[in-house]
């Protein structure tokens, strides 16, 4: 997963050519190409040719952005930078959940 993000952060911050993602995420060719194939099916990046399909640039997506947005926000809860704001916010919210029932488990034996 953090391949994956450290990818998708060079990328956010514009179209980016897969040089420059290779370098700035510190990663070989093979396994950069993998990625970048696996991030496009996925939806995260979109690759745009340029020259009749020899260079090609990638842009965040959408969903891209927001999978960025919550690996940011779960690196920041765990290294203890959760502001006392949101710590009062996640409280409050748990606070006011309703409890469920008991998990009811059926067993085919």
């Amino acid at each position: 997963m953090e391949m994956i993000c450290d990818i998708l952060k060079v990328v956010s911050t514009g179209p980016t050519k897969p040089t420059h993602i290779l370098y700035k995420a510190n990663m070989s060719w093979k396994v950069l190409s993998s990625y970048l194939d696996f991030l496009t099916a996925s939806g995260m990046l979109d690759k745009e040719d340029q020259e009749g399909g020899k260079r090609s640039t990638y842009r965040l997506t959408t969903k891209g952005k927001k999978i960025l947005s919550l690996y940011d926000g779960l690196r920041e809860s765990l290294n203890g930078t959760l502001s006392l704001e949101t710590s009062e916010s996640l409280g409050r919210m748990l606070e006011n959940a309703k409890p469920i029932g008991p998990r009811v488990s059926v067993s085919p034996w």
